[in-house]
This record gives C-alpha cells, structure tokens and sequence, in this order.
C-alpha cells in the first residue's frame, strides 16, 4: 500500500488545466485521517484507499482536486550550465523514442484526436515559420496534408514520436507514423 508519508509533499493538477498545480504538505497522520497544510492552513481531512493508494479529497464540490500518495511532489533542482555550449542544443527527449532528427517533406504523420473519431494519416508537405506573438513563441510549423483533404499547422515540438505519452497519460496527438 502506497501510504502518505509525514514531511512530504505531494501534488494534483487541476481538472481544467493541467498547468494549474496544486501541492498540500502532509503536517501529520493517523490511521484513518492526515493534517495537511496547503496555501498556509493547516487542515485535516479522512484518507481512502483506492487499487492499494491512499487518497484525500480536502474539499467537496464536482472539480475539487484529488492528492494521491503516488504523486509525490520533488522540487526541481536548477543545474548549472553545460560544459559543452554546443550541447545546450542538442534536444533531450524525455521519454526514451525513435524521434527522427530530421524532418522532411513527404514523411508520414499519424493523428489521434480522441474517442469518436478515426485516426488521422497525413503527410509533412512544407514548412512554415510562426512569428512570436504577446501568447505564443516564434516557431516552425509543419504544413501536413491528412487523408480527408484537410490541411493543418503543427509546431515541430507538438509531433511527437510514436508511442509518446503526455505527462498526465494521454496519447492525443500528432506523431510521426
């Protein structure tokens, strides 16, 4: 059983935007409920169990957020700069993939857009540069033709290789075939 463990933070995402992060710090436990502190409060809630994980629900209304003891919150830990400046450019994938290190005209793509409707085949037919505006980076968009005779623009860095995961699961997407 995984258990929420006293000294340790653990964190949820919004139901409406996975950007949004929630973190409560567990202040002390027992068998049955735990003292959490969140924006300062400290608070008690009662723990459930769901699949051999504890759970709490620290409020009670349709989107309240969810603290599960698998998510352990860890803040991340500023690294120095490279040695190498070239390998500041070399991109890091996340999750180990056969991602193609280059991109052409004429390689195939495939789309997942969700229950209800088919997978989408498409090819890259050309390139296009996206001007940085005051809510979205400049980038490249690849111009891609589907098999319905759509066309659509995707950001080089939202194709991802086949197999890929977002980090809350979903496999929505585009993704090279």
């Amino acid at each position: 059983m995984i258990a929420f463990e006293v000294g340790k933070a653990y964190y949820t995402t919004s139901v409406c935007d996975h950007n949004c992060v929630f973190v409560v710090e567990i202040v002390k436990r027992t068998a049955k409920t735990v003292t959490f502190r969140r924006d300062g409060q400290e608070r008690r809630t009662k723990i459930h169990t769901d699949r051999d994980v504890e759970y709490i629900v620290p409020e009670r209304y349709s989107m309240a957020p969810v603290f599960r003891a698998s998510c352990e919150y860890v803040e991340e830990t500023e690294e120095g700069a490279p040695a190498d400046p070239a390998s500041a450019y070399i991109p890091q994938c996340s999750q180990p993939a056969a991602h193609p290190g280059l991109v052409m005209v004429g390689q195939p793509v495939v789309g997942n857009w969700g229950a209800g409707f088919p997978m989408g085949v498409g090819v890259i037919v050309g390139f296009l540069e996206r001007e940085a505006t005051r809510w979205t980076p400049a980038a490249t968009m690849a111009v891609i033709r589907w098999d319905d005779g759509q066309t659509s623009r995707e950001a080089l860095e939202d194709i991802h290789p086949a197999g890929w995961r977002s980090p809350s699961g979903s496999p929505l997407g585009v993704f090279f075939a």
